[in-house]
């Protein structure tokens, strides 16, 4: 079973948060939690509780959003840097990995695991929750909300690695289809 410590999920995710620390300028490429690529377009300061603070403006352009994160929460929402390019093997050493979390019989143990993982914001879970909802998107089908979860966890990977490779999301859709296997086609193109 491949385990997340085995690729040095906590050292990377330390990384990227020293590198928060220092703050983002604008046009910064960043990712936000659950919800993937970002860019941030401003900082804003806003009175809230009878103080100013300060906010990243991130646009999310594959969802049309805009979220507003303030800087001095940013890192513990989870905002991050794009990984680095010698990260995404990792990430495909996951996808590929024959092995996959034990599934939870509850469907709603089921489903707040997953959604409690994307949420952290770490490429690895969410490649974690892709393999295991590829795996049982093979062997017996997905319910409407796991496809959605899948289908969402599967946009995040795909447009992080895009970014982190320099490549159109194309060849990473291909990349990413072949070493998921079967299940991954018929996902909607992103």
């Amino acid at each position: 079973m491949l385990l997340l410590t085995e690729i040095h999920h906590f050292d990377i995710i330390g990384q990227m948060q020293r590198k928060l620390r220092g703050g983002f300028p604008i046009g910064s490429k960043v990712v936000y939690p659950s919800h993937g690529l970002g860019v941030i377009e401003r900082i804003e300061k806003r009175e809230i509780t009878g103080g100013n603070t300060s906010f990243y403006v991130i646009r999310i352009p594959k969802k049309g959003m805009t979220i507003m994160a303030p800087i001095k929460h940013a890192s513990s929402a989870g905002v991050r840097c794009v990984i680095a390019k010698n990260d995404v093997p990792k990430v495909m050493k996951i996808l590929k990995s024959s092995s996959y979390d034990d599934h939870e019989p509850n469907w709603n143990k089921r489903q707040k695991s997953y959604f409690d993982r994307i949420k952290t914001g770490s490429i690895f879970e969410v490649a974690s929750v892709l393999k295991t909802l590829n795996r049982f998107k093979i062997n017996k089908g997905l319910s409407y909300v796991e496809q959605q979860v899948f289908e969402n966890a599967y946009q995040l990977i795909i447009s992080e690695l895009a970014e982190a490779k320099g490549v159109e999301e194309e060849k990473i859709i291909k990349t990413v289809t072949k070493a998921l296997g079967n299940g991954a086609s018929g996902t909607k193109s992103l």
